[in-house]
């Protein structure tokens, strides 16, 4: 599996003293998670090496968050015993609008196995919703992910990560990949992962 240093140079790290705890949109700041986020940057910065000599692994953080029909969506919960695969997206992106067809592809190769895909939408300006409407994308639509993004270390869009069924972070795209590349790497990551069989 190719592992692109995501967090590398200009990448987008960004992770402040205080961690926000994201509830229904209201955040929260307390000591335990204020550790957690020193924990989660400092193994960030250390991910593409971890993850390329099989060291120990980054768990993404939690979320909790509206999708499109205003239910509450809470990542953990949700994605359970499934490889998960997050974007950070905008309709302003024109990245994003590359990206998101061959995430598509993924999607349809997937639909029937452990695999989910959720499309956070941050720094919005435009409507996300008619966005997925006009172009039949099915990934998981939520709503108001700034924070989130915030506590993912995502600066630009498209972020895009692949985690395992124990939210364990796989794959980072790398800014300015390809792509083709990126959907092979996500490909990869899921595969990988997958019980055989699936």
């Amino acid at each position: 599996m190719r592992m692109p240093t995501a967090f590398a140079g200009k990448s987008c790290l960004h992770i402040e003293v205080t961690d926000k705890t994201i509830t229904g949109g209201v955040m929260k700041r307390n000591k335990k998670s204020v550790i957690g986020s020193l924990l989660f940057a400092g193994g960030l910065l250390l991910l593409s090496t971890s993850i390329t000599a099989g060291n120990s692994m980054v768990t993404a953080p939690d979320w909790n968050l509206g999708d499109a029909q205003g239910r509450s969506v809470d990542y953990y919960a949700d994605s359970g015993e499934s490889v998960s695969v997050i974007l950070f997206w905008a309709t302003w992106c024109p990245y994003c609008r590359s990206l998101m067809p061959h995430l598509q592809a993924l999607a349809n190769k997937y639909k029937n196995r452990a695999v989910k895909f959720y499309a956070l939408n941050v720094w919005e300006d435009g409507d996300p919703e008619e966005y997925f409407r006009e172009n039949g994308y099915t990934f998981r639509l939520l709503l108001m992910a700034d924070l989130v993004a915030e506590d993912y270390g995502i600066k630009g869009t498209p972020g895009l990560f692949v985690m395992d069924q124990s939210h364990q972070i796989l794959y980072i795209r790398q800014a300015g990949e390809d792509d083709v590349d990126v959907s092979t790497a996500v490909r990869e990551a899921i595969q990988q992962t997958l019980p055989p069989g699936q």
